[in-house]
């Protein structure tokens, strides 16, 4: 589970002590707000002992572009103008089925 907000994170970790393992992390997490986005994101870190909550932000699969449908970024990787450059910064056309979808034809994508 990749995240694009990590300021649910800082807030939930901002009382834990520290260092703490990846279960201590999600107990913590888990028992202040269940089930909520931040919660699994933190389920997906690796194993391990974390010795600060910068040490979790850095471990957590950061989402670099979340407005972006599966689709539109499965293109996105497949069709670019621009090698070398992040995927989330190339400039490409929409997919043709996001026109379908929409109903706008003709008009450029913008990121």
């Amino acid at each position: 589970m990749k995240i694009a907000d990590t300021r649910q994170i800082e807030e939930l970790l901002g009382d834990l002590a520290f260092p703490a393992s990846k279960e201590r992390i999600v107990e913590h997490a888990h028992a202040r707000r269940p089930l909520t986005e931040a919660e699994r994101a933190l389920s997906s870190l690796p194993l391990g002992t974390y010795g600060s909550a910068a040490e979790v932000l850095r471990s957590l699969p950061i989402d670099p572009d979340p407005g972006r449908t599966p689709a539109e970024q499965a293109y996105r990787q497949r069709h670019h103008n621009k090698p070398g450059l992040a995927e989330h910064m190339r400039d490409t056309e929409r997919p043709p089925v996001q026109d379908e979808l929409r109903g706008d034809e003709g008009e450029r994508w913008q990121p």
